[in-house]
């Protein structure tokens, strides 16, 4: 492995450490994680530029529009559309529906670095064909075929998706990566790409918990890569999301080698002040939980995941609800995996219901 030389080690161990994050959970009891909950949350916010969007839009409402077209499916019907979350930004989803008569759990399905649309079943090359028929890629079309409302949005600042809202790299300075193009410039604003991705599923959940076919008791959220890092902000500062699972993207923001485990569009200016990614995956709890990674995704090494699981299992113990979050490792690289997911999501949801 190349690593960087001690100047830079010891210089970058100065930056990360332990002792300046000032909200890394240290509860033991669940008193204690409730007096560290709340204020926790609403830095994260802060930090996001969640709070910073909420006041340069307040008083606009969100807009939407579903085509009449619908294309039926096995089971199910999907159809185009797409919804405006702040002025002039227009994201397009598919909007997955079963047959039969609601109201249905809601599943939201936020993509990374692909074209978005292998989340709803379509491919328009091989190479999306074979991510849906060898890495479960098509989890929207999973999702709905289990009963759920699904949604499957387009990330924004995704160069890969031509339906993703984004700053594209026009003068070839980020080396052609507009999601890299995005967040720098959106960071000069004190606003983040992550929390522009945060804000679009706070605003999807607005809408979608509205519609009538919609049971708000159940709410899912899953994506993987990049799709997985919004799943967990989100879930982390919206406790409508009562289930989460991220796929491939759990593990540390930085390595213990000093490099970063995540695209730097995934970036959060001073998060190091705030805590390491466990500390922002605590703030899940007592909600259900899923992380998921795969042995041989070389962006996640084992060793490092097991180190955050551990963290993130003594977040939720201190919550008093450690058996509302669990990890599993899938024999593959850096793919969904079904078969891991959907026991879990099922099994989460008899529980849920149970305590109603």
């Amino acid at each position: 492995m190349v690593r960087h030389s001690e100047p830079v080690k010891k210089y970058l161990d100065r930056l990360y450490r332990e002792d300046r994050r000032e909200f890394a959970c240290r509860a033991k009891t669940p008193a204690e994680f409730a007096d560290w909950q709340n204020p926790a949350r609403d830095t994260l916010r802060t930090l996001l530029g969640i709070d910073r969007i909420a006041e340069e839009v307040a008083g606009y409402e969100v807009v939407a529009d579903i085509s009449p077209d619908r294309e039926g499916m096995d089971g199910y019907h999907r159809r185009r559309g797409w919804i405006e979350t702040e002025p002039g930004v227009r994201q397009r989803l598919w909007l997955l529906k079963p047959e039969g008569d609601g109201p249905f759990p809601l599943a939201v399905t936020p993509h990374g670095h692909e074209d978005g649309d292998t989340y709803a079943g379509i491919w328009h090359d091989e190479g999306s064909r074979k991510k849906i028929e060898n890495e479960d890629q098509d989890v929207a079309v999973q999702a709905v075929k289990r009963g759920f409302l699904t949604i499957a949005p387009a990330t924004r600042g995704i160069g890969a998706n031509p339906n993703s809202f984004k700053i594209e790299d026009i003068a070839n300075r980020h080396g052609g990566q507009d999601c890299l193009c995005h967040n720098w410039q959106v960071i000069l604003t004190g606003r983040s790409m992550m929390g522009e991705r945060v804000w679009d599923l706070m605003k999807i959940l607005d809408w979608a918990l509205g519609l009538p076919d919609v049971d708000g008791g159940t709410v899912l959220l899953t994506g993987n890569s990049g799709g997985g890092m919004a799943t967990m902000h989100t879930a982390a500062v919206d406790d409508r999301v009562t289930m989460a699972v991220p796929c491939c993207s759990y593990n540390n923001y930085i390595s213990p080698h000093g490099t970063m485990r995540h695209c730097p569009c995934n970036a959060i200016p001073g998060i190091f002040d705030f805590g390491e990614y466990w500390d922002v995956a605590g703030l899940v709890a007592p909600r259900h939980l899923l992380t998921i990674n795969g042995k041989l995704d070389s962006l996640h090494p084992v060793e490092e995941v097991d180190h955050a699981v551990s963290r993130l299992r003594a977040i939720y113990a201190a919550s008093g609800y450690s058996d509302r979050y669990d990890h599993r490792f899938g024999d593959g690289g850096h793919r969904f995996f079904a078969d891991l997911m959907w026991p879990w999501v099922g099994d989460g949801i008899i529980l849920a219901t149970a305590r109603r």
